[in-house]
């Protein structure tokens, strides 16, 4: 995989810069307008 220095900042992959579209299925894709964080629920170890 090659990724232009450009979208990288400290090293790390800025989807922000990149502008990044997923693709959805059939004809469809999805741009990014918004990014936000969401912590993981942590489970008991049983």
């Amino acid at each position: 995989v090659h990724i232009d220095d450009a979208y990288l900042k400290d090293g790390i992959f800025d989807i922000v810069r990149a502008g990044n579209v997923g693709r959805l299925g059939y004809m469809d894709y999805a741009s990014i307008d918004e990014i936000f964080s969401m912590r993981r629920p942590r489970w008991g170890k049983d």
